[in-house]
């Protein structure tokens, strides 16, 4: 398995590889867009007569290439391989300009695929119109001044810390192109590296450590299953097999959303007035954004670091959470909510839900969620994927209001309790054998932002 180690680093703190990440990620981001350009004019140039001005030089790149390199196939959406010969047969100067070679490729690769992937999208959306909600759009030309790169373990290399001539805890890590080392002290003593990724972070910089790790084997002593539904109200809901459930109260997220958002519409506001720039961008837009990112970053952290602390205590060894490709997209609960759910970042506490389980010996399953929320737990109702099945559903319960869940049975549970456990029947339909009764849902444990920040429950 791999790990993930982030650091964070500042002019202030790191003058000097603050300049080389800015310098590399300037060139990164103008090769993206090089990269972007030579892939749209080929493709609207493709097979036709009046070509612009960009068409006719792109095409004139592409014909140099294949008297250079006749096997290289050239299509109308370029490839890798063929965008990669162009670049080199034209001696582009954004592909020389200065990134080692392998970090130059991995941004001619980023832009082949997203590229490859637009026409993918286009493809299934002839087939398929329902599962979008519009037509893809061809991709654009990044904005601002940096971008995103990677250095390969061929080009980065970390070595054992140093003091004074003698080892020391943790580990340097040295960067092509760069004579100094930035000291790790707190990596872990033999941390095989495999990738450095570097990208903009509000005004900083987030260098992250891909490292090899020996996978932890699943423990086999954790006989449970629990299933994990995530909201906006209360961000997680987690229910056991055991008979016992918790809920993650979202308060402090919403009002924190609300707050955030509500500061930086006036910040915006006040620094386009007077002019046509749509984009705002100002050192104080960057403290805020920074600020509302590292606390989502920290309740993230908590809440999954407490979901997995549960699971232990519960003996659960599996857990299954719900991941529908493209759910917030689709997602119609007004403007309020909407922007509530959509600003909430489920993805993240997913990851991090994964990775710490995986630490912990535990499974984790993603399980597609549609009617989760909709059928009766009490009733074993039916859940089909949407979109697949014949007619509408009908459920023998129903969600009497935010919150609450009038089961066939004649009682009412959680409806968040009530949409884990059907995730978790979704995954595995015997989980809940045995099962007649679900009132022990209707009163979940709750932990609130009190609770995380202490480290304990309510």
């Amino acid at each position: 398995m791999y790990l993930a180690d982030t650091t964070v680093l500042s002019k202030g703190h790191h003058p000097d590889f603050y300049d080389y990440m800015e310098r590399m990620s300037v060139l990164a981001k103008r090769l993206y867009n090089a990269a972007l350009f030579r892939l749209r004019q080929a493709y609207t140039g493709w097979e036709r007569e009046a070509r612009t001005a960009n068409e006719k030089a792109v095409f004139e790149e592409i014909r140099l290439m294949q008297a250079k390199y006749p096997r290289v196939k050239v299509r109308r959406v370029l490839s890798y391989r063929a965008l990669d010969a162009v670049m080199r047969a034209n001696g582009n100067p954004d592909f020389f300009a200065g990134l080692p070679m392998q970090t130059a490729q991995r941004v001619l690769k980023e832009a082949a695929d997203v590229f490859g992937a637009w026409q993918s999208a286009l493809k299934e959306y002839g087939r398929r119109p329902w599962k979008f909600t519009g037509r893809p759009r061809m991709p654009k030309y990044l904005k601002g001044d940096r971008h995103t790169f990677y250095i390969t373990n061929q080009d980065a290399v970390l070595y054992p810390a140093r003091v004074g001539g003698s080892s020391a805890a943790g580990a340097e890590l040295k960067l092509p192109r760069i004579r100094e080392r930035l000291c790790l002290p707190h990596l872990p003593e033999g941390s095989v590296l495999k990738e450095v990724q570097v990208r903009p972070y509000y005004g900083k910089y987030m260098l992250v450590l891909v490292l090899e790790k020996a996978g932890k084997p699943l423990r086999t002593d954790l006989p449970h299953m629990a299933g994990i539904d995530l909201g906006t109200v209360n961000i997680a809901a987690i229910v056991s097999t055991d008979h016992s459930s918790r809920v993650y109260k979202g308060g402090a997220v919403l009002s924190e959303n609300r707050s955030f958002h509500k500061k930086k519409a006036e910040a915006a506001s006040i620094i386009t007035r007077g002019t046509r720039h749509r984009h705002a961008d100002s050192a104080h837009l960057r403290r805020l954004s920074l600020r509302h990112d590292c606390f989502m970053r920290d309740m993230m952290h908590k809440i999954s670091a407490d979901i997995v602390r549960y699971c232990t205590e519960h003996g659960v060894g599996t857990v299954v959470i719900g991941a529908s490709k493209g759910w917030k997209q689709g997602t119609d609960m007004g403007k309020e909510n909407n922007q509530n759910f959509v600003s909430i970042p489920h993805d993240r506490l997913r990851k991090m839900i994964l990775y710490k389980a995986g630490n912990a010996g535990i499974r984790v399953v993603l399980q597609e969620e549609s009617y989760t929320s909709k059928a009766d737990i009490s009733a074993m109702d039916p859940m089909p994927v949407y979109g697949r099945e014949d007619g509408t559903p009908s459920f023998s319960g129903r969600r009497v209001r935010r919150g609450l869940y009038a089961c066939s049975g004649g009682y009412r549970i959680n409806a968040d309790c009530s949409g884990a456990a059907n995730i978790l029947r979704k995954a595995f339909p015997g989980a809940w054998e045995g099962t007649e009764d679900f009132r022990f849902l209707a009163y979940p444990e709750t932990a609130g932002w009190k609770e995380l920040q202490r480290g304990r429950r309510a």
